[in-house]
Order: structure tokens, then sequence, then C-alpha cells
């Protein structure tokens, strides 16, 4: 019985140490977005970057497409054919173009809406569609839900990520073409985020690279496909490591093939 009790202790510890709060591995994946139908060719470098890599999947935030062709979604399956780790779309607001586009999305993917969440390891990843330009509030109503039904350091949850192509309004960041009131609702977002104890915000559509601590959540945005005409532009994608409790955003420059 005492060699019993002292394996279940052991046992314990060591599960303890897997547990948030005191989480014993480190894990990695990536981020990338604003593929535009890889006019440039600098997606299918992406590929083959996080393909060769230790990272373990990549999450796609939104304009996979520039006008959601038929001939583009052809394009991006062969390009993924080789990708032999997972990939997870956000919609963008490109990839939303014609009627009855958001179920066309879901059903390309495999997914339940175009809002959707999965769990990797001890992260839970919220993606939010806000592809419209706002943020609707039964979108969020849906984000505060799903959050609550994964609270972080329980059931293994060490993590929490929110996903989304249009970023919030932040400090430095004043996203483009959305619609009147977008402003306020970030900033219930950033209720929701804070109150959930949220680690970080993906997003792209702004056509550049940064990270930001908006109040104690990393947001950061990234996007593919350069900007016409504007000098000094890096083009990559975004490396995000988990480990000990703490998020880390690294980038990871690609260029185009010469």
């Amino acid at each position: 019985m005492r060699l019993k009790t002292l394996h279940n202790a052991l046992f314990g510890a060591v599960l303890a140490t897997l547990l948030p709060g005191g989480c014993a591995f480190a894990w990695s994946f990536a981020v990338t977005g604003d593929s535009h139908d890889d006019r440039s060719g600098l997606f299918s470098r992406v590929l083959l970057a996080v393909d060769g890599s230790d990272m373990e999947f990549l999450v796609h935030v939104g304009d996979i497409t520039e006008q959601n062709k038929a001939e583009e979604w052809k394009r991006f399956r062969k390009a993924v054919t080789s990708l032999r780790k997972p990939l997870h779309p956000v919609i963008g607001n490109r990839d939303r173009i014609g009627k009855g586009a958001e179920a066309r999305f879901a059903r390309r993917f495999g997914l339940p809406g175009t809002s959707y969440s999965f769990d990797h390891n001890d992260a839970h990843f919220a993606v939010l569609d806000n592809a419209g330009l706002s943020l609707e509030e039964k979108t969020l109503a849906w984000l505060d839900r799903d959050l609550a039904a994964h609270p972080k350091g329980e059931n293994g949850t060490a993590f929490l990520f929110v996903a989304m192509h249009i970023p919030p309004v932040t400090g430095e960041i004043r996203p483009h073409g959305t619609r009147p009131g977008y402003e306020e609702r970030s900033r219930k977002l950033l209720r929701i985020l804070k109150k959930h104890r949220v680690d970080a915000v993906l997003a792209g559509h702004e056509h550049m690279n940064l990270a930001e601590d908006w109040d104690g959540i990393l947001v950061v945005v990234t996007g593919i496909e350069r900007i016409p005409f504007l000098p000094f532009q890096r083009t990559g994608f975004y490396r995000i490591d988990l480990e000990d409790g703490k998020v880390r955003e690294t980038f990871v420059r690609v260029d185009a093939a010469p």
C-alpha cells in the first residue's frame, strides 16, 4: 500500500507540472494572413518554412483569396496539398464576397460555421468571424460563451487565443474600412478578453507585421502580401512560442523567390 501511495503521489506531482501554472513542455505554431491568391509567391514560401519547422500548425487569419473565385480556391488547395501540418483558417472580407460565401467557406474547410473553436495541447483557440468589417453583438456574445466554456487554468487549458481577420482598435492599430461603432465594439471586446484572461489576439487585414501589448493582451497583426508602392516593408509570418505560461512572438522573414 505504501508503494502504491508513493506511486500515486509521484504521478500527481508529475501531472501537476503538466497542468496550468507549471507547464513542463514547450511548443509553437505559425500565423500568416492576407495571401490574396498568392500573387507574389510568398505564401508558398511560408508553407515551406512552416512544414520544415517544429511549429505544429498554421493559422491563416483571412483573405486567402482576392475575389473569392473558384479558380483561386483551386490554386489554394493545390498549394496546401503538400503541407503536412494542420491549417486553421479565419474568414477574411475578401473570402466572403458573393452570396452564400460564409456557408461555402465553412463547408470548404469542414467547419461548423465561420466562428468556431478548437483545442491544441494546452491551448484553446476561438476563431471569430468579423470579416463583415464589424464586431456584431451576437459575435461578441458567442465569443464570451465560448471562452467561458473553456476557463483558463481548468481542464488542462493554460492558454487562450482569439483569431480574427480585422484587428481591434488599439493604441497603435486603426484598421481600415471598418463600419461605424467598431472602436466602441473593440473596447467591449477588450473587456471580454480581460475577463477570461486571454493571452493573445491574432489578426491580419492591414498588410503589415507588428505586435502590440494591448492593456496586457498581446495583439499580433500579420500579412504576407505587400502594399503596392509602400517602401521598407518586411514580409514574413509570426512564430508563436508557448512555454511556462508565457507567450512569445517572433517575426520570421520570408522573401519571394528571385
